[in-house]
């Protein structure tokens, strides 16, 4: 059964040994399987404190003590949900690219959103999700909010197209509506505030 309080998910996993870890992934895959919409779930949805997520998008991956050892500075924002939160979606800020280290897998393993495939952007974005419900992080916890933009005090008035300015050229100077004095602009003449 898959735990929906949000507070039993914000524990850090422990790490586990990785034939403990098999079984558990075992155990993961088929409540994965039983959720018939879900593409990645952590120990710990289930009530398993214990560092083994899994992953079903392209194919079915098990991560046992699973890091993010690399990751790119480029982001993008994802819309994603939960299985621990059915009713929930949150836009979230995710890495573009990321190297995962696995007690289970020999060598890195490498994930990138950078592709005409989608499933490649589920992908990279659920091993970042999973991953963080390892370490007691929640979607919630990574949701982006745009920041609006306040103009300051001292940030440049907005000049609507038929406001009246003043533009000069030398010792010369026209006041005409900014529509027209636009063009002029990349002509030498200069407005003055």
């Amino acid at each position: 059964m898959i735990i929906k309080d949000k507070n039993k998910l914000q524990e850090k996993c422990s790490p586990v040994s990785v034939k403990e870890g098999e079984e558990i992934g075992v155990r993961l895959l088929h409540e994965l399987r039983e959720s018939n919409n879900g593409i990645g779930l952590a120990a710990n949805q289930i009530g398993i404190n214990k560092r083994v997520c899994v992953i079903n998008v392209k194919e079915p991956l098990v991560l046992i003590n699973p890091k993010i050892v690399e990751k790119s500075k480029e982001q993008f924002v994802f819309p994603e949900g939960c299985l621990s939160f059915p009713d929930s979606k949150v836009k979230t800020q995710r890495h573009q690219d990321i190297v995962v280290e696995a007690d289970n897998h020999n060598g890195r393993l490498s994930f990138s959103a950078n592709s005409k495939d989608i499933n490649d952007a589920f992908e990279c974005v659920c091993i970042q999700h999973e991953i963080d419900h390892l370490d007691g992080i929640t979607m919630f916890d990574r949701e982006f909010r745009q920041e609006p933009i306040i103009r300051g005090v001292n940030a440049p008035k907005k000049i609507g197209r038929n406001e009246k300015v003043t533009i000069t050229k030398g010792t010369e100077s026209k006041v005409l509506k900014y529509k027209k004095a636009e063009p002029m602009l990349g002509d030498g003449w200069t407005l003055s505030i």
